[in-house]
């Protein structure tokens, strides 16, 4: 509750999930909290900002697949400092002309993002893992979603409005599967124009 309640003000990421872990152990303490325990709560997050990136098996060859017959950008939230370290570190950086790091994914930056380029959202598909911030919102302007399920997913991400049987979207269960899915999707909008 703590957490979700800190977005508003944190943002996403590590150093709001530090912040509200030390909110919620002062008040689960009532205040009688250790400095020292507070410290092993600064440890924890640091040590998940500087947790190594894992890059999915097989996302390099699809992203690259991908890039080669679309204009690719990448859409990620969270802290603006953290996102670009683990951007850089994730080795993926150069398969993106343009990085947009955003403190929401919802239908107005989503809406925002595709002025920019002058891309109607009919034409745009977003790749994910998360069917609330990924897919949901870019349904909602029009667009299309492909959704990757991850094995360990935030349960505030679990929320979502968005039916199994969502004509404008695919799951795919793998990264492998992302350009057919792209096609398949390129080729459903250009049928329905």
């Amino acid at each position: 509750a703590v957490e979700r309640r800190n977005l508003k003000v944190f943002g996403y990421g590590a150093k709001g999930m530090t912040l509200s872990m030390i909110e919620t152990a002062i008040e689960l303490t009532q205040a009688r909290i250790a400095a020292h325990d507070i410290q092993r709560i600064v440890e924890i997050g640091r040590a998940t900002l500087q947790h190594p990136v894992d890059v999915i098996a097989g996302v390099r060859e699809a992203v690259s697949a991908i890039a080669a017959e679309y204009q690719v950008v990448l859409i990620t939230k969270g802290d603006l400092f953290h996102q670009e370290q683990k951007i850089e570190q994730s080795g993926l950086a150069d398969l993106f002309p343009r990085v947009e790091v955003v403190s929401e994914k919802d239908p107005r930056t989503y809406a925002r993002v595709l002025g920019e380029f002058g891309l109607p959202a009919q034409q745009f598909a977003m790749i994910g893992n998360s069917l609330r911030s990924d897919v949901e919102p870019v349904l909602a302007i029009g667009g299309w979603g492909i959704y990757t399920p991850y094995a360990v997913t935030w349960a505030h991400e679990q929320e979502h409005g968005v039916a199994a049987d969502e004509p404008r979207m695919r799951e795919v269960p793998d990264a492998a599967g992302w350009p057919a899915a792209v096609q398949a999707l390129d080729a459903l909008a250009r049928r329905q124009g």
